[in-house]
């Protein structure tokens, strides 16, 4: 699900930058996962070694970023952590 704000109340698909940053993020919470799982497991030891690779990933993606990106991103990346608490 892709929440966006945009000038009017209607909702839009991100850029591709930002839906790109939003499959990393997804990607890094779930390698966080695994390894808050079970640290000896072959998914976490696998998840460990990925994580600084996307960490990099999204910190040069945003780096990228217009500042109309960077907010779109920002308020997409609030209202997922807002539907998760």
């Amino acid at each position: 699900m892709f929440i966006t704000r945009s000038s009017g109340s209607a909702t839009r698909r991100p850029s591709a930058k930002v839906a790109r940053a939003l499959e990393i993020h997804r990607s890094v919470m779930a390698c966080n996962a695994h390894i808050a799982i079970d640290r000896e497991s072959t998914h976490a030891l696998t998840a460990a070694l990925m994580l600084p690779c996307y960490k990099a990933e999204f910190r040069t993606l945003v780096l990228a970023m217009s500042s109309e990106e960077e907010r779109e991103l920002r308020y997409a990346l609030n209202a997922s952590c807002a539907s998760v608490a």
